[in-house]
């Protein structure tokens, strides 16, 4: 009878056990990852600025090679002292998190 619990039960237990643990660590893995998030910063050019949406305003920021797209609006700390310090091909430093090609602006310094 052990023998016979050792051969068919126990194989089938552990399969189906690391299923279930693969698939229950899956989506907790991802929303862990998502939301550990951390703000970097990139210091680069204002290659042109974009037309305001509602309350946010954002501009591009040409960074070597690669342009991204900075997103900020009343919340983002500004050391800039104003918006008007924005201007093209003005050097900026921004502190944010990316997503895709699209930094969420923290801080901003012009």
């Amino acid at each position: 009878m052990k023998r016979l619990f050792a051969t068919l039960a126990l194989p089938t237990a552990l399969a189906l056990g690391t299923l279930s643990l693969g698939v229950a660590a899956g989506p907790a893995g991802a929303e862990q990852a998502h939301a550990t998030k951390k703000a970097h910063t990139w210091h680069g050019k204002v290659g042109k600025l974009n037309e305001t949406i509602g309350t946010t305003e954002s501009f591009n920021l040409i960074v070597g090679a690669k342009t991204y797209v900075v997103q900020y609006d009343a919340m983002t700390h500004g050391v800039m002292g104003s918006k008007k310090s924005l201007k093209v091909g003005a050097l900026v430093t921004v502190t944010g998190t990316l997503t895709h090609s699209t930094i969420a602006a923290a801080k901003l310094s012009a």
